[in-house]
């Protein structure tokens, strides 16, 4: 039995308690790690503010966390390609079938016996965590590791989003919002050798968004704008909320192209309007995503390392957790928080 200190969500809507938990013997496929950093996303706000409580699927007590970059520090008898010391990460997706349809054609995240990283499992609000090798994904040692760990979640979201749009080369996507997923979208698109048009309420982020490669930078009251380029492939709405942005977000309608995509990655829950006739006549299409597969994130890790994409963080100390929690629930970090372990109060 290994013990180690773990935050816990007791019940929604409260501070995360931390407390000393334990961990058995491994099984014959798993792995254990000694956490390094853990980003905190705004999907684990919803886990602990009792958001999604009514889909059925979470349970309290828990120890949320889904971006996790950690070392190897044991192996189970059967783990074939990790080992000792081995810097790897693990996403949403903690486990799956393997069987099913969705499994078979490496889409894990819909399979009905999936299991959820930080919901199903301790998280990596936690000194150390078990995971099964098949499910993790091995980053090179000297790569970036803090700003690693965003892309276990951000940064495969909206590096799938825009995969999946399955734009040609220099063809013309709109980012809307540079926060947390944004500013690492304006990063992927431009690999994917797209123009890239950023869309801000914040116009102090114009600077930021250039420099991260975006062609273009406009407020959503400058919309009309995009008609000096042109009209334009895909829409990325990565906005965690859309109040007073709604019909902002769907007049972006009028500026697409036929066959254009709208592609929302920013799970918020208001409701959006539009008239299907304006669809109809372009042969529109209004999309999500829902994080991605182990195939894009492996992908992702690669590019990343290769071409430098980075997410821009703030650090907190383990001790720190729930300040960190807190300003990513108000909006105030930049970009996003990641715990680190080593870090002292």
């Amino acid at each position: 039995m290994f013990k180690f200190l773990a935050a816990y969500c007791i019940e929604p809507k409260k501070d995360l308690v931390i407390k000393e938990t334990t961990i058995d013997n491994l099984n014959s496929k798993e792995v254990l790690i000694k956490v390094l950093y853990s980003g905190v996303c705004h999907s684990d706000i919803h886990i602990i503010d009792g958001d999604w409580e009514s889909r059925g699927f979470i349970r309290y007590p828990l120890v949320p966390g889904h971006e996790i970059v950690g070392e190897v520090v044991e192996v189970g008898s059967n783990v074939q390609f990790i080992k000792k010391g081995d810097i790897v990460g693990l996403p949403w997706v903690y486990s799956s079938c393997l069987n099913c349809e969705y499994c078979i054609s490496a889409n894990e995240q819909f399979c009905e016996n999936r299991k959820i990283t930080g919901i199903h499992s301790i998280g990596g609000f936690s000194e150390y965590i078990v995971a099964i090798e098949d499910f993790l994904t091995i980053i090179p040692k000297d790569m970036d590791l803090k700003s690693s760990a965003p892309l276990f979640c951000a940064g495969l979201t909206v590096y799938s989003a825009i995969k999946n749009l399955n734009l040609k080369p220099n063809s013309y996507i709109a980012i809307l919002g540079i926060g947390g997923l944004g500013h690492l979208a304006i990063q992927i698109a431009k690999i994917f050798g797209l123009n890239v048009i950023s869309f801000s309420s914040n116009q102090d982020k114009k600077d930021l968004a250039l420099k991260l490669g975006s062609d273009y930078f406009f407020n959503y009251n400058e919309i009309e704008k995009i008609k000096s380029i042109g009209k334009i492939d895909a829409v990325l709405s990565t906005l965690p909320n859309i109040k007073g942005k709604s019909e902002i977000i769907m007049n972006f309608i009028n500026y697409l192209k036929p066959f254009g995509k709208i592609s929302f990655v920013g799970a918020h829950l208001e409701e959006l309007q539009f008239k299907p006739i304006d669809l109809i006549s372009k042969n529109l299409i209004i999309t999500g995503n829902a994080v991605g597969n182990r195939i894009n994130l492996r992908e992702l890790i690669n590019l990343a390392y290769k071409k430098n994409i980075k997410a821009i963080i703030e650090e907190f100390s383990f001790r720190d957790i729930n300040k960190a929690i807190e300003k990513v629930r108000k909006g105030t970090v930049k970009f996003r928080a990641v715990i680190n372990f080593s870090k002292q109060n």
